[in-house]
């Protein structure tokens, strides 16, 4: 008897209006996750899917090398030229290297050559204080 109540509840559902029957230009719409390719019904499931991973890098404060341990970009440059700023020496505008710094001003110098600038900054990655780079290779 409850075989017949199954059979009959079935029979009255697969045509009363809780069955939704896809149309035939219907189609799912799925969100993916960026990371595992995992599909989602709702498109924050997927963004939220797989926690992102950010790497970490480290980079030399000198010469801007990077490497993927910390110890290994401390020790990087001698720990004598940490005490020199990396920024140009006369508007003291931070520059990416040293080269950099001594290219930003001191182009206009009547003096110092390019060749001069690289001495500079070559004798200031090394340790040497900018007044004293500059003063040593203020003709060359």
């Amino acid at each position: 008897m409850q075989a017949d109540f199954f059979t009959r509840l079935i029979a009255t559902q697969a045509q009363g209006p809780n069955v939704s029957i896809p149309k035939d230009d219907d189609c799912l719409v799925l969100y993916v996750c960026p990371s595992c390719d995992d599909e989602h019904e709702d498109e924050d499931d997927a963004s939220e899917c797989c926690p992102k991973h950010i790497e970490e890098i480290y980079r030399c404060s000198i010469c801007r090398k990077k490497h993927s341990d910390e110890a290994d970009a401390t020790k990087c440059c001698p720990g004598n030229a940490r005490s020199q700023p990396m920024q140009c020496p006369i508007c003291l505008e931070g520059a990416d290297s040293f080269e950099i710094a001594a290219d930003c001003c001191l182009h206009v110098h009547p003096t110092i050559t390019a060749a001069g600038r690289a001495r500079i900054a070559a004798a200031v990655a090394n340790g040497i204080p900018w007044p004293q780079a500059v003063s040593t290779n203020a003709h060359h």
